[in-house]
């Protein structure tokens, strides 16, 4: 199995892209650490992958928080013995007007997608470096973060800001065995999707399902499914990226150009 035997943390893994990630990984081998501002999520995650036959472990956590951070680390090397495998999935998006846009909003969203995504990365190495054992890093930023979308200023300048903290900590972390990729969704059918939509038809009228719909990748027909983006980070977690270091691999069907 790809994934056999490793150990993956996922933050922000309740619901969404990060829930279907948990059900990839484990289906590959992995035993999985869901991790949840939102504790009652991470556990129903957690439910779903072991009645799946797979082996996890809810923890509640705040990434943002550094005890929160080492708490799951440490409750992670507890149950499973050691941890080779980060996917840093959790954030949030203010939707608002950039006429409208606070600087609190800017900053909690700056605070939650960048600042969380480095602590998570940097606690990750710690433990690895001490270790001496080689790991991988998953960052989940957006094709927001390379062509950017009205709406969403402050997520769009985040993902921005992962993409390149992904190259930065990929050549930082390199000779400690820690490789660092990262991927970047499109239009993925989550409820995080479908309240975009709604935000915008609260404006304009419509349907907000509908709407979400011409979302989808013309060059695809349909929006991405979530499992789809959980397949090519399991790949890339796997020793067969090995040759595949600091890059933000398109997810979005040919949306975007680079």
């Amino acid at each position: 199995m790809l994934l056999k035997d490793r150990v993956a943390l996922i933050t922000g893994a309740g619901r969404g892209i990060g829930k279907e990630i948990g059900k990839v990984l484990s289906k590959r081998g992995a035993n999985v650490v869901v991790g949840d501002i939102l504790f009652e999520s991470a556990q129903q995650t957690a439910s779903e992958i072991i009645s799946m036959g797979g082996n996890a472990l809810a923890v509640s956590m705040d990434i943002t928080s550094l005890e929160d951070i080492e708490s799951a680390f440490e409750k992670t090397r507890r149950e499973f013995g050691k941890v080779d495998i980060l996917i840093n999935n959790a954030s949030i998006v203010n939707l608002q007007d950039v006429f409208e846009l606070s600087p609190e909003a800017f900053s909690q969203t700056m605070e939650v997608n960048v600042l969380g995504t480095f602590l998570c990365c940097q606690a990750f190495a710690k433990i690895l470096s001490k270790s001496k054992i080689p790991g991988n890093i998953v960052n989940i930023a957006s094709n927001a973060g390379k062509v950017g979308y009205p709406g969403q200023l402050d997520y769009n300048a985040s993902k921005a800001a992962v993409i390149n903290l992904t190259r930065v900590l990929a050549m930082e972390f390199s000779t400690l065995g820690i490789n660092v990729n990262a991927v970047c969704p499109g239009a993925v059918e989550t409820e995080m999707l479908l309240e975009c939509a709604r935000w915008m038809t609260d404006k304009t009228g419509g349907d907000a399902v509908e709407l979400m719909k011409t979302f989808a990748p013309a060059q695809l027909g349909r929006l991405i499914k979530p499992e789809e983006v959980g397949e090519v980070v399991a790949f890339l977690a796997s020793d067969k990226a090995a040759i595949i270091r600091g890059e933000s691999i398109n997810v979005d069907a040919g949306s975007t150009p680079y």
